[in-house]
């Protein structure tokens, strides 16, 4: 009898390890993208509206979509795909991180747990819904700054495009844009990238230079009074024909506060802390570049300061 509940015991083991390394390989190879997680049944929402394209603005769209683009890699807001031309790509939001996970609509509805469903709920839309306004935000007011062409946050019957894409396994997807959120942006080298090219071509004044055009970027941001609230400056800005862009337009936000430079000073000195680490590794003469710009904004305070992070939420 003993025998016989262990080997059901090792049969039940080996089906649901079976299963659960089944998942984690079809994850590995798809990068968890689907279809539905990029689709949503959002209503007309009149905060999610941005201003219409102009002159030529409409002529680049349409290049942008009049090609396939192939799967590029994934971020924690959204899928990325690379056009075929590589000049631009367009992302979809990640919906699957802002629905709630499945297994609990089975409960049964006692107070508590309805509770927990609804402010569940309530954090991930907020979190959305912060997204969403945030890629507004960069459209309607950075748009340079972002290397944004498009952001379509509204579903529409304007646009009749039918857009092809590639999954990551390679397999292709028609897609109605005009029921689709996503935006569509220039492509980019990481800053990271471009630095040690041009370090390798000892081009230390085109560095230089990248670095003081990525300054004067944040700054004239703070000054109007944008700021972006992710500072992973590294992971999060690229290089288009050697002027830096933020890739990641996720986190952007208007407040008056950023135009006072007791906040912005420090703003600053915390995003770019972990890039002068990076480039005293890498490159210590643009550390040194770095470090004597930072102190030219900044001033005296600068030698006193001391980097805080954001606790990122879930």
């Amino acid at each position: 009898m003993i025998k016989k509940y262990l080997y059901r015991l090792l049969i039940l083991t080996l089906v649901i390890s079976s299963a659960y390394g089944l998942g984690r390989l079809y994850f590995r190879l798809t990068g968890g993208f689907s279809i539905k997680n990029i689709t949503s049944d959002f209503a007309y929402n009149s905060e999610w509206d941005v201003r219409p394209l102009i002159g030529t603005e409409k002529e680049e769209l349409n290049r942008a979509t009049n090609q396939p683009y192939y799967y590029l890699g994934k971020g924690c807001q959204s899928y990325v795909f690379l056009s075929h031309d590589k000049q631009y790509v367009i992302k979809f939001f990640k919906y699957q991180r802002y629905r709630l996970l499945p297994w609990l609509a089975y409960f049964p509805p006692l107070p508590a747990i309805v509770k927990y469903r609804d402010e569940k709920l309530n954090k991930k839309w907020n979190k959305l819904d912060g997204f969403v306004k945030s890629w507004k935000t960069a459209f309607e007011n950075l748009k340079p700054e972002t290397g944004l062409l498009y952001v379509h946050l509204n579903k529409t019957k304007d646009l009749n495009k039918q857009l092809t894409i590639f999954d990551k396994i390679g397999k292709s997807h028609l897609i109605d844009l005009d029921q689709m959120e996503f935006c569509i942006q220039k492509s980019a080298e990481m800053l990271c990238t471009a630095l040690l090219q041009l370090k390798e071509k000892n081009d230390h004044d085109e560095a230089q230079a990248l670095i003081l055009r990525l300054l004067n970027l944040i700054v004239s941001e703070y000054h109007r009074g944008f700021a972006d609230n992710d500072h992973a400056l590294m992971q999060n800005t690229g290089v288009v024909k050697g002027e830096p862009i933020h890739i990641d337009v996720g986190q952007f936000v208007k407040d008056e506060k950023f135009k006072d430079p007791l906040v912005f000073h420090q703003e600053l000195y915390t995003k770019t802390f972990k890039f002068k680490i990076w480039l005293l590794e890498e490159y210590p003469q643009m550390a040194i570049y770095l470090e004597s710009q930072l102190r030219d904004i900044i001033g005296p305070q600068y030698e006193m300061m001391k980097p805080k992070f954001r606790v990122r939420g879930l």
